[in-house]
Formats: C-alpha cells, structure tokens, sequence
C-alpha cells in the first residue's frame, strides 16, 4: 500500500468531553477523571487542568469516626464525626449518630445553631451548650433539612407531608397550629430547604414552594401558586444549595433519575443521557453531596458509595468529570465548609476522623499521587481510511518534573486491549512521541501522575493517510 503525506496540518486531537458512556458502567468510553476544564477568554479553547489536591489539616481527639456534617456558623468551624459535635476541633456535646445532619441558625436575643437527622434535632448556643429538642409539638419524623424565614424555623415531616414551624427566634419553643400541608400531590416529603425567600418542600415525585403570606393564625406560610414542580428528590443528602441555586437527585412518575437545578424557583435538567444511565444503575442507599465553589468554578459533587462513583458538575463551564481517590474508589468526602478567616475550604472525610483541606497548589492528596485520566473519544480523522501516526505533539505547560503517560486501544475500549503507557516529558520545550503506528480507529488515555500541576490544551496528530 502505498502512501502519501496527505496532511499538511496537523489535526487536533479532542481533549475536553463530555462522559460518552453508552451503558451503565462509567469505564467505557470518553470521560475526564480529576480533572476540570476552563475555557480561555482569549481563544475560546479549553484547556484541561488536574483537580486540586487535599492535605490533612485536623483530626479532632475522637480518632477515626463517620463525617456525618460540617458548618460554619459565626466564623466558627462546627463539625460532627460520630457521635461528638466538635466547635474548632473540641467536643461541645454528644449527638445521634445514625446519620448524616443538616445545619442552620437563628437569630434573636441569643442566636442559635440548627443541627438535625431525621432523627434527632438540637439547638447549639455558647451559653446553654448543645440542647436537645424535645418540645411535645416538634414533630418526632421530621426530614433532614430546615429553612429559616423571616424569624420562624420550619421542617418538615414525611406522612402526611407537613411543614411545622417554631416560635419566632425561638428553635426551642414549637407551636402545634403553626403547621400546614404540602399536597398539591399525594406522595410524601422527602426533605426541606429554602430558596431566597422561598421555602422549597422536596417530595417523592414533586416540589412545593411556599412564602411568608403572614397569615395572623395557624402557619405564616402559604403556597406559591403555579411554582409547584414536577420533580420530586431521591435523596435528602443530594441536595445542595450554591449562590442561590438548590440542586439534587431527582425523578417523578415518568421520568428516570435526574439531575435538576432551580435558580429563581424555575427549574432545569443538567444531567446529561450518559449520566442519567449511569443515575439509572446507582444505589441510593448511602450518598454524599457537596458544593464547591473554588478559583471561578463552581462543582456540585455526587456519590453513590455502594456504586463507587463519584460525579462532579461544573456549573460554569456546564460540564459533567469524575472524581476519585488515590485508588481509583469513589472520592470519599461527606462534607465541606469554608474557613472566611484563614481563606480555606475544608472537606470532612466520611470515615477517617480528618478535615483536609483543598487547595490548587496541593498536587497529591496527603501524599498520594492523584491520578488524572484523560480518555478520548474514539478518533477516526473523518475518514476510514488507515492512519499512520508519525508524531504526537502535546500542548501543555512546561513544568518540571511533570510526567505525561500515554496509551492507546484500536478495540472500542476493550478492556485487555490497552497498550503498555509511553512517558512524555511535559518539562521539555516540545514534548513528543514518535511511531505511534497505523490505526483506522483508535482511543488515547493520557494519565498524570506527577506531583506537579497538570494544565494541557491539546494534542496534535502528524498523520500520513494511507489509500485504503
């Protein structure tokens, strides 16, 4: 077969996708592990960097236990690991620990900290300590979740989907007329949260919302008319709230499982088809959420522990990754809050008694490589012919020690089916590879390792097309 160099300028190899997954399982196909994408202001191209990095920062005396909440309240880092509430890393009381809390506070003439399960509930305050609600009038099935508005903290209960609501600036006093039903639908409440001035009530296959209507007796609440949503929430631990924005894991009586943002009580599908398949085959059993807003990106990160999958979506750049530990299992944080004083975001660990914090110029987590995949999609250079590949050329940084491994499958990601890695030198001013060989189709891994900030923006493919 004889052949020609036919192309001239080299093509570009895509780097920034989308998860491609055609089935279930998230290890076929395109997809960005630990990794993010920004688009430059200046070309409009993407480039692709490494996610940041996490570094043990305090592990309260209790020792290794569950991350069940943090929040900051009043410049103070509150933070629950099993079966202790922790105020800047000493215990100020004993709590339940059979799942994961939700926070919020109050003000008034001593303002108060929220923290709830589903199970228990407490008040927090400097003087009184950590107090248990036991009001007769709290209701005993509460969800997770509160909102606080215009001086009365609400919850909700499951059956029949209620919203109960305390005396004014007072979490500890509850009143029994001061309830109202959310049953626009029939199906039960699953949690709460609050909007702007809104409070949002998550049920099975629908959302309520409600708004101070400052009716004199009974609830001051009062539904808002033609906001009710037809998506209900899978889970109470998916629901985050960011600049405003409440996203979660939802579904209905038609829909599969999805993932929905409302901004201004007007509500959008983010999730894509691939993730919605990968939603379809996840366990909702046991799940972590968190919103992390960092260096102009905002992520909402969700895992499904029994799936061992960890999914993070760029809301600025509208782009769905997947996000991992060292080992490759799902990212294992239950938590995070942000440090106002010291400048820092720190994530709770679910398991290990830890608060790490997270940083850009951490390039390991506590040590260990973080691992950043890159897999592209299939390439076929618009034609079917065959392809020699004489030269990659990577545009990246040029960073010392920074160590680019590449591989190759010409079998639709077949799993045995891999090349063994090549290494690219990123410190090099033109870093290559040579005598990729001949293909007709073919899916490029890239893999960094290196403890050293990964930024790349494109590969560069110097082929020769062969006549066949």
């Amino acid at each position: 077969m004889s052949q020609a160099p036919t192309v001239s300028l080299p093509k570009r190899l895509p780097l920034v996708t989308a998860p491609e997954n055609r089935g279930t399982s998230p290890d076929k196909d395109s997809r960005l592990v630990n990794c993010y994408a920004e688009r430059s202001k200046m070309d409009g191209e993407f480039w692709l960097f490494k996610r940041a990095g996490l570094l043990r920062a305090e592990q309260p005396s209790g020792g290794a236990a569950a991350g069940l909440g943090m929040f900051n309240w009043l410049g103070d880092i509150y933070a629950i690991f099993g079966t202790t509430l922790y105020k800047n890393g000493a215990s100020v009381g004993t709590v339940d620990a059979t799942t994961s809390y939700r926070f919020d506070s109050t003000l008034g003439a001593t303002p108060q900290l929220q923290l709830g399960n589903g199970v228990k509930a407490y008040n927090y305050d400097s003087g009184s300590g950590l107090v248990e609600i036991t009001d007769s009038d709290f209701p005993a099935d509460f969800v997770k979740g509160w909102a606080y508005l215009d001086g009365t903290t609400y919850v909700g209960v499951a059956s029949p989907p209620t919203i109960q609501g305390s005396d004014i600036n007072d979490p500890t006093a509850w009143d029994a007329l001061n309830f109202l039903s959310a049953q626009i639908e029939p199906d039960q409440l699953v949690a709460l949260s609050k909007q702007l001035v809104y409070v949002v009530a998550f049920k099975q296959w629908s959302t309520e919302i409600f708004y101070d209507a400052g009716n004199a007796t009974g609830s001051p609440l009062g539904p808002v008319q033609g906001a009710k949503a037809s998506y209900g929430c899978v889970s109470a631990d998916s629901i985050q709230s960011i600049d405003g924005m409440l996203i979660w894991v939802s579904t209905n009586q038609s829909a599969s499982t999805q993932i929905i943002k409302m901004e201004g009580l007007k509500v959008e599908v983010i999730s894509t088809n691939p993730i919605e398949r990968l939603l379809d085959a996840a366990d909702f059993t046991e799940v972590y959420s968190l919103q992390f807003k960092n260096i102009g990106h905002r992520f909402y990160i969700f895992t499904s522990v029994n799936s061992n999958l960890t999914l993070v979506y760029d809301l600025d750049e509208k782009l769905w990754h997947q996000w991992t530990d060292s080992d490759g299992n799902y990212f294992p944080f239950s938590a995070v809050t942000y440090d106002a004083a010291t400048y820092r975001h720190q994530f709770q660990h679910e398991s290990d008694g830890w608060i790490y914090l997270v940083n850009e110029g951490y390039y390991t987590d506590e040590g260990e490589p973080i691992t950043a995949d890159i897999y592209t999609p299939n390439f076929d250079g618009d034609t079917y012919r065959r392809k020699t590949l004489n030269v990659m050329k990577f545009v990246a940084d040029k960073t010392p020690g920074s160590v680019l491994q590449v591989r190759h499958n010409d079998s639709d990601y077949e799993a045995g089916q891999w090349t063994n890695f090549r290494s690219v030198d990123l410190s090099q001013k033109a870093p290559m590879l040579m005598g990729e060989g001949t293909f007709v189709r073919r899916a490029y891994n890239f893999r960094h390792q290196s403890a050293t900030q990964m930024r790349i923006k494109a590969v560069e493919l110097q082929m020769d097309l062969g006549t066949l």
